[in-house]
Protein backbone atom coordinates (compact mmCIF):
# COMPACT_ATOMS: atom_id res chain seq x y z
CA UNK A 1 0.00 0.00 0.00
CA UNK A 2 1.32 3.44 -0.96
CA UNK A 3 1.56 5.97 1.85
CA UNK A 4 0.36 9.31 0.46
CA UNK A 5 0.73 11.19 3.79
CA UNK A 6 3.30 13.96 3.09
CA UNK A 7 4.22 14.18 6.82
CA UNK A 8 5.50 10.62 6.81
CA UNK A 9 7.56 10.69 3.63
CA UNK A 10 10.79 12.12 5.11
CA UNK A 11 10.48 10.73 8.69
CA UNK A 12 13.11 8.03 9.44
CA UNK A 13 11.85 4.82 10.96
CA UNK A 14 12.47 3.93 14.62
CA UNK A 15 14.36 0.87 13.50
CA UNK A 16 16.84 2.77 11.39
CA UNK A 17 17.52 5.30 14.18
CA UNK A 18 18.17 2.55 16.70
CA UNK A 19 20.43 0.74 14.32
CA UNK A 20 22.56 3.83 13.62
CA UNK A 21 22.79 4.65 17.37
CA UNK A 22 23.98 1.15 18.29
CA UNK A 23 26.48 1.19 15.51
CA UNK A 24 28.06 4.42 16.80
CA UNK A 25 28.55 3.16 20.48
CA UNK A 26 31.92 1.86 21.75
CA UNK A 27 33.03 0.45 25.15
CA UNK A 28 35.81 1.62 27.51
CA UNK A 29 39.27 0.53 26.59
CA UNK A 30 41.39 -1.48 29.03
CA UNK A 31 43.62 1.55 29.64
CA UNK A 32 40.62 3.73 30.49
CA UNK A 33 39.30 1.12 32.94
CA UNK A 34 42.68 0.83 34.64
CA UNK A 35 42.96 4.61 34.95
CA UNK A 36 39.46 4.83 36.49
CA UNK A 37 40.23 2.04 38.95
CA UNK A 38 43.52 3.72 39.86
CA UNK A 39 41.78 7.02 40.59
CA UNK A 40 39.20 5.26 42.77
CA UNK A 41 41.95 3.46 44.72
CA UNK A 42 43.81 6.73 45.31
CA UNK A 43 40.64 8.38 46.58
CA UNK A 44 39.99 5.44 48.91
CA UNK A 45 43.56 5.66 50.20
CA UNK A 46 43.05 9.35 50.96
CA UNK A 47 39.61 9.00 52.54
CA UNK A 48 40.08 5.90 54.70
CA UNK A 49 42.61 7.41 57.16
CA UNK A 50 40.44 10.52 57.46
CA UNK A 51 37.33 8.42 58.09
CA UNK A 52 39.27 6.35 60.63
CA UNK A 53 40.29 9.49 62.52
CA UNK A 54 36.71 10.75 62.50
CA UNK A 55 35.45 7.40 63.84
CA UNK A 56 38.14 7.33 66.55
CA UNK A 57 37.31 10.90 67.54
CA UNK A 58 33.61 10.03 67.73
CA UNK A 59 34.35 7.04 69.99
CA UNK A 60 36.58 9.14 72.22
CA UNK A 61 33.87 11.79 72.49
CA UNK A 62 31.23 9.16 73.32
CA UNK A 63 33.56 7.63 75.93
CA UNK A 64 34.19 10.96 77.62
CA UNK A 65 30.45 11.66 77.65
CA UNK A 66 29.77 8.28 79.28
CA UNK A 67 32.43 8.89 81.92
CA UNK A 68 31.10 12.37 82.64
CA UNK A 69 27.54 11.01 83.02
CA UNK A 70 28.81 8.42 85.47
CA UNK A 71 30.81 11.09 87.31
CA UNK A 72 27.72 13.29 87.66
CA UNK A 73 25.81 10.35 89.14
CA UNK A 74 28.64 9.88 91.63
CA UNK A 75 28.44 13.55 92.59
CA UNK A 76 24.67 13.33 93.12
CA UNK A 77 25.18 10.24 95.28
CA UNK A 78 27.83 12.09 97.30
CA UNK A 79 25.54 15.07 97.78
CA UNK A 80 22.89 12.83 99.30
CA UNK A 81 25.03 10.48 101.42
CA UNK A 82 28.36 12.24 101.97
CA UNK A 83 30.53 9.59 100.26
CA UNK A 84 31.07 8.30 96.74
CA UNK A 85 29.35 5.10 95.59
CA UNK A 86 30.70 1.63 96.34
CA UNK A 87 28.64 -0.89 98.26
CA UNK A 88 31.80 -2.63 99.59
CA UNK A 89 34.49 -0.45 101.25
CA UNK A 90 37.79 -0.24 99.36
CA UNK A 91 39.71 -1.72 102.29
CA UNK A 92 37.68 -4.92 101.94
CA UNK A 93 37.98 -5.03 98.14
CA UNK A 94 41.75 -4.60 98.49
CA UNK A 95 42.09 -7.29 101.17
CA UNK A 96 40.18 -9.96 99.23
CA UNK A 97 42.41 -11.97 96.87
CA UNK A 98 41.01 -11.88 93.32
CA UNK A 99 38.04 -9.79 94.41
CA UNK A 100 34.83 -10.87 92.65
CA UNK A 101 33.95 -7.20 92.15
CA UNK A 102 35.80 -4.54 90.21
CA UNK A 103 35.63 -0.99 91.50
CA UNK A 104 33.24 -0.09 88.68
CA UNK A 105 30.85 -2.94 89.44
CA UNK A 106 31.03 -2.03 93.12
CA UNK A 107 29.89 1.51 92.28
CA UNK A 108 27.22 0.43 89.76
CA UNK A 109 25.55 -1.78 92.39
CA UNK A 110 25.34 1.28 94.65
CA UNK A 111 24.09 3.61 91.91
CA UNK A 112 21.66 1.30 90.12
CA UNK A 113 20.72 -1.41 92.60
CA UNK A 114 21.07 -5.15 92.37
CA UNK A 115 22.79 -5.84 95.70
CA UNK A 116 22.08 -5.68 99.41
CA UNK A 117 24.65 -5.60 102.23
CA UNK A 118 24.64 -7.77 105.33
CA UNK A 119 23.93 -4.80 107.62
CA UNK A 120 20.59 -4.21 105.84
CA UNK A 121 17.46 -5.36 107.79
CA UNK A 122 16.22 -7.19 104.66
CA UNK A 123 19.47 -9.08 104.06
CA UNK A 124 18.41 -12.46 105.52
CA UNK A 125 15.20 -12.58 103.45
CA UNK A 126 16.91 -11.58 100.20
CA UNK A 127 17.33 -14.34 97.61
CA UNK A 128 20.46 -12.97 95.91
CA UNK A 129 23.76 -14.82 95.48
CA UNK A 130 26.17 -14.11 98.37
CA UNK A 131 29.66 -12.67 97.97
CA UNK A 132 32.04 -12.30 100.93
CA UNK A 133 34.94 -9.85 101.27
CA UNK A 134 37.73 -10.10 103.82
CA UNK A 135 38.81 -7.09 105.81
CA UNK A 136 42.39 -6.04 106.57
CA UNK A 137 44.11 -7.36 109.69
CA UNK A 138 42.35 -6.13 112.82
CA UNK A 139 39.33 -4.82 110.95
CA UNK A 140 35.87 -4.85 112.49
CA UNK A 141 33.93 -6.59 111.12
CA UNK A 142 36.35 -9.26 109.97
CA UNK A 143 34.40 -9.66 106.71
CA UNK A 144 31.50 -8.08 104.82
CA UNK A 145 28.95 -9.95 102.74
CA UNK A 146 26.55 -8.80 100.06
CA UNK A 147 23.84 -10.60 98.11
CA UNK A 148 23.74 -9.85 94.39
CA UNK A 149 20.67 -10.14 92.13
CA UNK A 150 21.65 -9.15 88.55
CA UNK A 151 17.96 -9.09 87.59
CA UNK A 152 17.43 -6.16 89.99
CA UNK A 153 20.18 -3.96 88.52
CA UNK A 154 18.53 -0.78 87.33
CA UNK A 155 15.61 -0.94 89.75
CA UNK A 156 17.28 1.33 92.28
CA UNK A 157 19.70 0.70 95.16
CA UNK A 158 19.19 0.02 98.83
CA UNK A 159 21.41 2.44 100.74
CA UNK A 160 21.66 2.35 104.51
CA UNK A 161 18.55 0.18 104.76
CA UNK A 162 16.32 2.30 102.50
CA UNK A 163 15.20 1.90 98.89
CA UNK A 164 16.03 4.66 96.37
CA UNK A 165 15.45 5.35 92.69
CA UNK A 166 18.46 4.73 90.39
CA UNK A 167 21.14 7.41 90.43
CA UNK A 168 22.49 6.30 87.05
CA UNK A 169 20.53 5.10 84.00
CA UNK A 170 22.96 4.36 81.16
CA UNK A 171 22.08 3.27 77.63
CA UNK A 172 22.11 -0.44 76.85
CA UNK A 173 25.25 0.04 74.75
CA UNK A 174 27.09 1.51 77.75
CA UNK A 175 26.40 -1.42 80.08
CA UNK A 176 27.53 -4.96 79.33
CA UNK A 177 29.40 -7.82 80.99
CA UNK A 178 33.11 -7.43 80.20
CA UNK A 179 34.56 -10.84 79.45
CA UNK A 180 37.91 -11.95 80.77
CA UNK A 181 38.15 -10.01 84.01
CA UNK A 182 39.86 -11.75 86.90
CA UNK A 183 37.97 -13.01 89.96
CA UNK A 184 34.41 -12.64 88.69
CA UNK A 185 32.07 -15.39 89.93
CA UNK A 186 28.75 -13.71 89.07
CA UNK A 187 28.23 -12.09 85.67
CA UNK A 188 27.72 -8.41 86.44
CA UNK A 189 27.52 -5.57 83.92
CA UNK A 190 30.44 -3.20 83.46
CA UNK A 191 30.52 0.36 82.16
CA UNK A 192 31.92 0.24 78.61
CA UNK A 193 33.82 2.83 76.59
CA UNK A 194 33.31 3.57 72.88
CA UNK A 195 35.56 0.65 71.91
CA UNK A 196 33.72 -1.92 74.05
CA UNK A 197 36.32 -2.11 76.84
CA UNK A 198 35.41 -1.72 80.54
CA UNK A 199 35.97 1.60 82.27
CA UNK A 200 37.81 1.38 85.60
CA UNK A 201 36.70 3.31 88.70
CA UNK A 202 38.45 4.03 91.99
CA UNK A 203 37.38 6.30 94.85
CA UNK A 204 39.26 7.69 97.82
CA UNK A 205 39.07 5.43 100.86
CA UNK A 206 40.05 8.27 103.19
CA UNK A 207 40.50 12.04 102.85
CA UNK A 208 44.20 12.33 103.66
CA UNK A 209 47.48 10.44 103.90
CA UNK A 210 49.77 8.94 101.27
CA UNK A 211 48.15 8.62 97.85
CA UNK A 212 48.89 4.89 97.56
CA UNK A 213 50.54 2.28 99.76
CA UNK A 214 54.00 0.74 99.76
CA UNK A 215 53.18 -1.96 102.34
CA UNK A 216 49.99 -3.96 102.81
CA UNK A 217 49.73 -2.51 106.31
CA UNK A 218 49.59 1.07 104.98
CA UNK A 219 46.34 3.04 104.95
CA UNK A 220 46.46 5.14 101.76
CA UNK A 221 43.90 7.41 100.15
CA UNK A 222 43.56 5.18 97.07
CA UNK A 223 43.87 1.45 96.45
CA UNK A 224 44.87 0.04 93.04
CA UNK A 225 43.15 -3.30 93.73
CA UNK A 226 39.68 -2.24 92.42
CA UNK A 227 41.33 -1.89 89.00
CA UNK A 228 43.21 -5.21 89.06
CA UNK A 229 40.29 -7.36 87.78
CA UNK A 230 40.85 -5.46 84.50
CA UNK A 231 44.61 -4.83 84.70
CA UNK A 232 45.34 -8.52 85.40
CA UNK A 233 43.22 -9.90 82.57
CA UNK A 234 44.81 -12.00 79.83
CA UNK A 235 41.82 -11.64 77.49
CA UNK A 236 39.80 -8.54 78.36
CA UNK A 237 36.71 -7.40 76.50
CA UNK A 238 35.21 -8.31 73.16
CA UNK A 239 38.64 -8.38 71.48
CA UNK A 240 40.20 -10.51 74.25
CA UNK A 241 43.20 -8.19 74.69
CA UNK A 242 46.03 -9.32 76.97
CA UNK A 243 46.57 -6.62 79.59
CA UNK A 244 49.21 -8.66 81.44
CA UNK A 245 51.52 -8.63 78.42
CA UNK A 246 50.94 -5.08 77.17
CA UNK A 247 50.16 -2.80 80.13
CA UNK A 248 52.83 -1.09 82.23
CA UNK A 249 51.03 -2.57 85.21
CA UNK A 250 52.00 -6.07 84.05
CA UNK A 251 55.51 -5.66 85.43
CA UNK A 252 57.01 -4.73 88.77
CA UNK A 253 56.06 -5.45 92.35
CA UNK A 254 52.73 -4.39 93.84
CA UNK A 255 54.56 -1.54 95.60
CA UNK A 256 56.03 -0.35 92.28
CA UNK A 257 52.60 -0.52 90.65
CA UNK A 258 51.21 1.57 93.48
CA UNK A 259 54.02 4.09 93.04
CA UNK A 260 53.25 4.53 89.37
CA UNK A 261 49.52 4.57 89.99
CA UNK A 262 50.14 7.42 92.44
CA UNK A 263 51.83 9.37 89.65
CA UNK A 264 48.80 8.90 87.41
CA UNK A 265 46.38 10.32 89.99
CA UNK A 266 48.73 12.93 91.46
CA UNK A 267 47.88 16.58 90.78
CA UNK A 268 50.32 18.05 88.21
CA UNK A 269 50.60 21.23 90.26
CA UNK A 270 52.74 19.22 92.68
CA UNK A 271 55.52 19.27 90.06
CA UNK A 272 58.12 16.63 89.21
CA UNK A 273 60.13 14.64 91.75
CA UNK A 274 63.40 12.76 92.11
CA UNK A 275 62.25 9.12 92.24
CA UNK A 276 59.05 7.28 91.41
CA UNK A 277 58.50 6.40 95.07
CA UNK A 278 58.11 10.11 95.85
CA UNK A 279 54.85 10.11 93.86
CA UNK A 280 52.98 8.78 96.88
CA UNK A 281 53.36 12.15 98.58
CA UNK A 282 51.14 14.87 97.22
CA UNK A 283 47.58 15.79 96.41
CA UNK A 284 45.29 13.81 94.12
CA UNK A 285 43.46 15.35 91.16
CA UNK A 286 40.14 14.36 92.68
CA UNK A 287 38.29 12.04 95.04
CA UNK A 288 37.37 9.52 92.34
CA UNK A 289 38.86 8.51 88.99
CA UNK A 290 37.58 6.85 85.83
CA UNK A 291 39.95 5.19 83.35
CA UNK A 292 39.24 4.12 79.76
CA UNK A 293 42.09 2.25 77.99
CA UNK A 294 41.45 4.34 74.87
CA UNK A 295 41.66 3.34 71.21
CA UNK A 296 44.26 0.58 71.70
CA UNK A 297 42.15 -1.19 74.34
CA UNK A 298 45.14 -1.54 76.70
CA UNK A 299 45.27 0.22 80.06
CA UNK A 300 48.44 2.35 79.96
CA UNK A 301 50.16 0.44 77.18
CA UNK A 302 53.91 -0.24 77.20
CA UNK A 303 54.24 0.66 73.53
CA UNK A 304 52.44 3.07 71.25
CA UNK A 305 51.94 5.70 73.92
CA UNK A 306 53.21 6.63 77.35
CA UNK A 307 56.60 7.95 78.49
CA UNK A 308 58.92 5.20 77.26
CA UNK A 309 62.47 6.48 77.27
CA UNK A 310 63.84 6.87 73.71
CA UNK A 311 66.23 4.14 72.68
CA UNK A 312 65.67 2.00 75.81
CA UNK A 313 63.30 -0.66 77.06
CA UNK A 314 63.03 0.87 80.53
CA UNK A 315 59.37 1.07 81.45
CA UNK A 316 57.90 4.01 83.36
CA UNK A 317 56.96 1.74 86.24
CA UNK A 318 60.67 1.00 86.80
CA UNK A 319 61.54 4.68 87.03
CA UNK A 320 63.46 7.02 84.73
CA UNK A 321 63.19 10.72 84.02
CA UNK A 322 60.40 10.25 81.44
CA UNK A 323 58.18 8.84 84.17
CA UNK A 324 58.71 11.76 86.53
CA UNK A 325 56.79 14.38 84.56
CA UNK A 326 54.18 16.34 86.52
CA UNK A 327 51.42 15.31 84.10
CA UNK A 328 52.63 11.93 82.88
CA UNK A 329 49.08 10.63 82.46
CA UNK A 330 48.53 12.84 79.40
CA UNK A 331 51.27 11.02 77.47
CA UNK A 332 48.96 7.98 77.15
CA UNK A 333 45.96 7.62 74.84
CA UNK A 334 43.94 6.44 77.86
CA UNK A 335 41.03 8.71 78.75
CA UNK A 336 41.09 9.77 82.41
CA UNK A 337 38.29 11.64 84.16
CA UNK A 338 38.50 12.74 87.78
CA UNK A 339 35.94 14.34 90.04
CA UNK A 340 35.10 15.30 93.55
CA UNK A 341 37.55 18.05 94.35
Amino acid sequence: MINDNPRMKNKPTRTSNTTRFVANRRGFTLVELLVAIGIIMVLIGILLPALGKVAAKAKATATTATMNEFGKACDVFYTQFGYYPGIVPETYLASTPNSPLSGTENALLHLMGGAIRDDDPNYAADSGSPLTFLGPTGSIPVSISIKVSPINIGRGPRVEGKQYDPFFTPKDSQLKVALGQIGQTIALPDLLDGWGQPIGYVRAARPSGMLTRALTSDNPQFYIEPLLPYFNSTALGEFALDQTANSVFSSGTLAQKNDYFAQLIRHPAMGSFATITDARAGTARGKFFLFSPGSDGIFFAKTGDGPLQPGTLVLPIAGGSAALKPDVVTTYNDIVVSGGG
